[in-house]
């Protein structure tokens, strides 16, 4: 099972302003699935779900924010490398109806993360489509170490890019193909923490219409040779999401 990022969870404790922004910002709708202990919220783009949204649970940080969701071919083994490499497991591994199992983990350096693992061995990954998640990034302020934790996590294989202005960027890759980045949190105030993008059809657009709604731009739009036109927002809860024009 090749190893990647395939869903994006928003944790806040006010759910509805979030879906009213996302849904004004990116055109999402969502879709309500029974479960257990309720119903779960998620998000579609395009007719496809690409994610959901999760009131702040019990023990959980206050701030809004993406908990990302990496694919793993079995989570309990997943989760005794997250313990044995100095990480956490916050969340035990649980079923999530039939749909598959999960866990609530962090690095050792306090990224969250989750792990996921399909009740189906052979789930397609998800396509990049204009509002849809089409990356995930990590910005460490131990880029080396973050990388060789990841790998060893989910088999990743990474790769070592010099970017201008940027510094040393790594890529995760799976089966030929780069699921994910790293890279060194050079501002003081930066988190250690995944922000994931979304791909859309204009970078300028997408920000000037996301400042209208209450959004705050981190990251002004800037050009990266060969990967497109990227920006950094925190939306109105305050979490923070990548927009990207490929």
């Amino acid at each position: 099972m090749t190893a990647a990022f395939v869903w994006f969870e928003y944790v806040s404790k006010d759910d509805k302003k979030a879906q009213g922004f996302f849904g004004e910002l990116f055109g999402w709708t969502t879709k309500d699935v029974p479960m257990p202990d309720g119903a779960y919220t998620m998000i579609a783009s395009g007719g496809k779900t690409i994610g959901g949204y999760m009131h702040t649970p019990p023990g959980a940080p206050s701030t809004s924010h993406w908990l990302t969701h990496l694919r793993v071919s079995d989570v309990r083994a997943a989760s005794e490398k997250v313990t044995q490499l100095g990480g956490k497991v916050l969340e035990a591994p649980f079923k999530v109806g039939d749909f598959g199992t999960m866990a609530i983990a962090s690095d050792p350096h306090g990224g969250a993360f989750a792990l996921w693992q399909p009740a189906k061995a052979d789930e397609p990954l998800p396509e990049a489509a204009d509002g849809s998640f089409c990356w995930n990034e990590l910005t460490s302020k131990v880029p080396a170490a973050s990388v060789a934790f990841y790998s060893a996590v989910a088999g990743f294989t990474p790769e070592k890019m010099d970017m201008p202005g940027m510094g040393t960027y790594f890529t995760l890759n799976a089966a030929g193909q780069p699921r994910g980045g790293i890279l060194e949190a050079r501002m003081p105030e930066a988190q250690h923490a995944w922000t994931p993008y979304v791909q859309v059809a204009s970078t300028d657009k997408t920000i000037e219409r996301a400042k209208k709604l209450g959004a705050t731009v981190i990251v002004l739009p800037t050009d990266v040779p060969t990967v497109g036109r990227f920006a950094i927002i925190l939306d109105p809860q305050g979490a923070a999401l990548g927009i990207l024009q490929p």
